[in-house]
């Protein structure tokens, strides 16, 4: 190259191409064909080719793209001079996007041109042009989505997902547009629920599936993951698809397709997972009381271990918090001891009720007048009624003292039934002991899992040591 080519090279302007493959498929026009037109359009207005930026199959609606980033730091960088898209619809189907990109190329030094669509910019009716064209863009995915939407509805109100991919449990029809039971994965998904409801942990269930080389569900050909793993586990019965219902837009519609698990188990899961999610890490643990027992004087919940080098030796319950928070020295009781209580405990809910256990099984007492939540908040607010009158009672000349005093008795009553709201809901809200659990699980002993023991047991029980004193062993309803 001669010195006066030289001169002319560094003159030409600078192109960066950017493709875009749409994700419709009726516009799906290849890289290729894109890069081809966008070279040739370069080559007749004398730009040299400095750079190709693409995003294949990604939507125009979604301006955050890599391609779109890696041409705008270009004209940013004074790296390149002129964008060439294929088709304006090829940049962005949002219209501020479009302009923004537009003004800040220009702030630059730079612009953007279209190889299939040529506009001059540099005018008012180009830019007028321009604008025509980005409306049209805007409009055809605006009406794009408009039936897309449509078509889900309809296959909502139908009672079908607005998706066909495969669920673990079912396979998809594509002529029935419906999804069947497997008769494989169903009464696989069905066992899991019922495992997982008498004890089971998450982690046990995902073990058994890899071991049994259960595979995960198939989405294009494809498996969503080669193993399961917890997270995996959890999102397939979390959901309530199993049995015969689907979410769509936060809601649960009852659907189409035929269930494999009963609403009866799938609520029990729910509740289930609930009072686990609490103590996630006992779920697992091969010590029976692990996150039931807590330290009287500094509430920490009680660790299980083993003593000895390597963890052979004795198996105990410690608490190290005490002595960091100092409020006692901490400290160590062998295992044995705190479920030995337990146990005891538990035998003594089991054997037959007389009187005395009743009581304390059965609260309130038999003879003790039921009061129900609704009566007690009528009656709150007969006080409140009550206080409101008093008030304008003043107004129309009742003697101070005698308002205060009346005021107080009724200020007292409303209080009285606050603390018996409070109760009953707390009632309400938690499950008394019963006989029938404690006999259950003491026939049940020796078949139950661990898991399954300490599920049972934190619905009777609460248990607290006493570290700061003789390290007693306090078992108590809960």
């Amino acid at each position: 190259m001669n010195a006066q080519q030289g001169r002319e090279s560094r003159h030409r302007e600078r192109a960066v191409l950017y493709l875009r493959q749409s994700t419709f498929r009726e516009e799906s026009i290849s890289l290729e064909l894109q890069e081809d037109a966008g070279r040739a359009y370069a080559r007749r207005q004398g730009y040299d080719v400095v750079g190709v930026e693409s995003d294949p199959g990604v939507s125009g609606r979604t301006f955050d793209r890599p391609g779109v980033r890696a041409v705008m730091d270009m004209v940013e960088r004074g790296d390149a001079d002129v964008i060439v898209l294929w088709k304006w619809s090829r940049w962005s189907r949002n219209r501020l996007d479009w302009y923004v990109a537009a003004d800040k190329a220009q702030q630059h030094g730079g612009r953007i041109e279209s190889a299939t669509e040529p506009i001059d910019t540099s005018t008012s009716i180009g830019r007028l042009s321009r604008g025509m064209m980005i409306e049209i863009a805007a409009f055809e995915s605006e009406r794009a989505g408009d039936q897309w939407r449509e078509a889900q509805e309809r296959r909502v109100r139908a009672g079908r997902p607005h998706h066909g991919k495969n669920r673990f449990g079912y396979r998809y029809d594509p002529e029935q547009k419906l999804h069947i039971p497997d008769p494989v994965t169903a009464p696989i998904v069905a066992d899991l629920y019922k495992r997982y409801v008498d004890g089971t942990s998450i982690y046990k269930l995902v073990q058994w599936l890899n071991e049994n080389q259960i595979p995960t569900v198939e989405h294009g050909g494809k498996r969503v993951a080669p193993s399961w793993a917890e997270s995996t586990l959890r999102g397939v019965l979390d959901n309530p698809f199993s049995t015969g219902r689907f979410v769509y837009r936060g809601e649960t519609v009852e659907g189409a397709h035929e269930p494999v698990v009963s609403r009866e188990l799938w609520e029990a899961y729910r509740q289930q997972r609930q009072r686990r999610a609490k103590r996630p890490r006992a779920e697992a643990s091969k010590y029976l009381l692990s996150g039931l027992v807590r330290c009287l004087a500094c509430g920490t919940v009680l660790a299980g271990g083993k003593s000895g080098p390597g963890g052979t030796g004795k198996a105990y319950y410690r608490c190290s918090s005490g002595f960091t928070r100092g409020t006692h020295k901490g400290g160590y009781i062998p295992c044995e001891v705190v479920e030995t209580a337990v146990l005891a405990k538990l035998r003594e809910y089991a054997e037959p009720l007389d009187a005395q256990n009743i009581r304390d099984l059965q609260a309130p007492a038999a003879s003790a007048p039921a009061v129900s939540l609704a009566s007690l908040e009528a009656k709150r607010k007969r006080a409140t009624t009550s206080m409101a009158n008093l008030a304008l009672q003043v107004a129309e000349g009742l003697p101070a003292d005698v308002h205060t005093e009346a005021m107080a008795a009724i200020v007292a009553k409303r209080d009285s039934v606050d603390q018996q709201i409070a109760q009953l809901r707390a009632k309400a809200a938690m499950p008394a002991p019963t006989a029938q659990i404690a006999t259950g699980l003491l026939e049940d002993w020796d078949v139950s899992s661990v898991a399954h023991r300490r599920e049972m047991l934190s619905r009777l029980f609460a248990v607290t040591v006493d570290f700061a004193g003789d390290r007693h062993v306090d078992v108590r309803p809960v």
